[in-house]
């Protein structure tokens, strides 16, 4: 793991000018030498960091596209489909594939969220042809069997029963059917809407989903380009060239109500959620948008609100913020709990907090302390193959190049007062943020 830490320190220090990928990249491997961007015969394109110190190989894939373009009524397929990736394919069952993972000691699993699908995979590098034939076989011939199928849809439809009383999906679907209603962000499933799918259902959207053309890979640890390139096309030769998916528009949320909303449940706390106006993740402003939230509740004990709010009045175990950059809605959010007869003067405080730092921004030793932390703490999303892959991923998704990973820190460090104060005086307005109370608030 040593080496892998080096290695990591040496990808953060170097500098880089690369392009990012794209069918029009010249290259093989961009200016940052520790990823290399591999393409194979059949125009699959992947990041890799090839590091063979760990004998362990790591593989995130992923799909533009998720439970957003679920058809109308059958909310909690995309939930389904992901389950049933790994639940049998050729002529292994569930049990049989199950089996045959433990015998190859790899993890393989897949999940369709709200604008993405995604699967991930690790093995070790003495079965790593026989774990991607496993992946392969996945996505070449899943069986789709019946007895899985009602058991993952059971599963499904239990745990949205209970989500009926969970305090943070009420809060979560309170705020979005006041601020994007009618949008496909705002729909849900239920178990009247599970109970709908079929198995010819879960076939058409993995079809529409898993193509060629909306596919990216991050691959890190024991294995080279040369040896990458045609498991590329293996594992993915046999998904549909290109699909066409119901395009999803952004949201144009509503306005905030001047009174929070409250939904009612006989709870001991009061849960608390926020939400305001944010910024794209490719706007110019996102790096002192990051800076400034991390100043006002997302520096864990160094922000203002838990300061405040927590520290020095007690009022919370735990509150914090940050920044929601979905594909198609931005926003600042926030959220914490507190005794029921305690929430008014919490909203109350976090309004506060919102408003003076819009009017006056932060101090400059704020503002350092912030960077410092900031760009201190990167490295540590780094320290195995598992989650450099993950976080490279995270990376792809929003489009930032594989040259982010050496500008990010630059980025940050480049954030001046002035730029913290005028994104602080556009977004710290409380007027403009929507709040929910799940409990009994007094």
């Amino acid at each position: 793991m040593r080496r892998l830490l080096f290695a990591t320190a040496a990808l953060l220090a170097l500098g880089a000018c690369g392009k990012k990928d794209g069918p029009t990249a010249a290259k093989d491997t961009s200016a940052l030498a520790d990823i290399q961007v591999v393409t194979s015969p059949g125009g699959v394109t992947a990041w890799l960091v090839s590091e063979n110190f760990v004998p362990i190989v790591a593989v995130e894939m992923a799909w533009k596209g998720g439970s957003a373009v679920e058809p109308a009524g059958k909310d909690g397929l995309g939930w389904v489909l992901g389950y049933m990736m790994n639940e049998g394919a050729g002529d292994l069952d569930t049990s049989a594939y199950g089996e045959r993972m433990e015998d190859l000691n790899m993890s393989f699993g897949c999940s369709v969220m709200t604008d993405w699908t995604g699967c991930g995979m690790t093995t070790l590098k003495a079965s790593l042809n026989d774990s991607l034939e496993m992946v392969r076989l996945a996505f070449a011939e899943p069986r789709l069997d019946k007895e899985p199928i009602d058991r993952a849809k059971g599963e499904l439809a239990i745990g949205l029963r209970q989500a009926e009383t969970d305090p943070k999906t009420i809060a979560s679907r309170a705020m979005m059917a006041s601020l994007a209603p009618g949008h496909p962000y705002s729909r849900y499933a239920t178990p009247e809407t599970v109970a709908t799918i079929t198995r010819e259902d879960i076939a058409a959207l993995m079809k529409s989903l898993m193509t060629k053309d909306r596919l990216i890979v991050v691959v890190v640890g024991d294995i080279t380009a040369d040896e990458l390139k045609p498991k590329l096309d293996e594992v993915f030769g046999s998904l549909p060239a290109t699909s066409t998916l119901p395009d999803v528009t952004d949201v144009s949320a509503a306005p905030a109500p001047a009174q929070p909303i409250i939904k009612p449940l006989p709870i001991p706390q009061t849960l608390i959620t926020f939400s305001g106006p944010g910024l794209k993740r490719t706007d110019p402003d996102f790096y002192a948008a990051y800076v400034l939230n991390y100043i006002l509740g997302g520096g864990g004990f160094s922000s203002r609100l838990v300061d405040d709010i927590r520290e020095d009045k007690g009022l919370t175990y735990g509150i914090g913020t940050g920044l929601s950059v979905q594909p198609h809605f931005w926003r600042w959010t926030g959220s914490s709990s507190t005794m029921n007869d305690k929430a008014s003067e919490v909203i109350r405080l976090v309004k506060e907090h919102i408003a003076k730092l819009g009017a006056e921004g932060p101090t400059e030793k704020e503002l350092a302390d912030a960077k410092a932390y900031l760009t201190g703490a990167f490295p540590l999303n780094f320290d195995s193959n598992a989650k450099i892959a993950k976080n490279l991923m995270s990376f792809r998704q929003d489009d930032l190049g594989v040259d982010y990973v050496s500008q990010r820190n630059d980025l940050i460090n480049a954030v001046t007062m002035d730029d913290v104060k005028r994104v602080a005086a556009a977004y710290m307005k409380p007027e403009n943020f929507t709040f929910v109370e799940v409990g009994q608030p007094k």
